[in-house]
C-alpha cells in the first residue's frame, strides 16, 4: 500500500502540465492513425466496387460470346455467316448484291 506523501506524489505528477501534454500528443497520434486507417479502408471499397462493376460487364461479355458460339456450332449459324461473310448461294439459289440508288452528284 502506498503511503499519503507517495500517493500525493503520484497525484501531483498524474496531473501535470507535462501528463497533459503526453496524453494530448497519444490522442493526437491516434487520432492521425485511425484517420489514415478510415482512407485506406475507403480507397479499398471504391477499388471494390469498381472491380465488381469489371467483373459484371465481364459476366454480360462472357454470356453474350458464349452465346455467339453456341449460335455458330448450330448448322443455320454456320450458314449464316458464311453467306453474311462470303455472299455464297446453295445450290438453285441466286446471289442478288443490291446497291443504292445513284445521287444526282454521281450521275452528272
Amino acid at each position: 500500500m502506498l503511503s499519503f506523501s507517495q500517493k500525493r506524489q503520484l497525484r501531483r505528477f498524474a496531473t501535470s502540465r507535462l501528463m497533459h501534454i503526453a496524453l494530448l500528443f497519444a490522442c493526437v497520434a491516434v487520432g492521425v492513425s485511425a484517420y489514415g486507417r478510415y482512407e485506406v479502408a475507403r480507397e479499398m471499397a471504391q477499388r471494390r466496387a469498381a472491380a465488381e462493376r469489371e467483373l459484371a460487364s465481364l459476366s454480360e461479355r462472357r454470356a453474350a460470346l458464349e452465346a455467339e458460339v453456341a449460335y455458330l456450332k448450330s448448322e443455320r449459324g454456320i450458314e449464316a455467316e458464311m453467306r453474311r461473310q462470303f455472299d455464297i448461294a446453295r445450290e438453285g439459289e441466286q446471289v442478288v448484291i443490291i446497291l443504292d440508288k445513284p445521287t444526282t452528284a454521281e450521275t452528272n
